[in-house]
């Protein structure tokens, strides 16, 4: 299994699908679909999603959907 396809059950499990990533030279830039109303997230994480561990990475995207 893909380690990007780790990533994107992260998403599913927080009820987000994920549309597109955006990489840049120092971060990722994640348009995920909030499942429960349908609206669109821009997630800006602080680097590469590679570089994040997964429960770095869940942390982080949970903390970005609750705001």
């Amino acid at each position: 299994m893909s380690r990007y396809t780790v990533y994107k059950r992260v998403f599913e499990k927080l009820g987000l699908r994920q549309l597109d990533v955006y990489r840049y030279k120092d971060r990722d830039v994640i348009r995920a679909l909030k499942i429960q109303d349908g609206s669109i997230l821009m997630i800006d994480l602080p680097r590469h999603r590679e570089e994040m561990n997964i429960e770095e990475f869940t942390n982080y995207i949970r903390s970005r959907v609750s705001k």
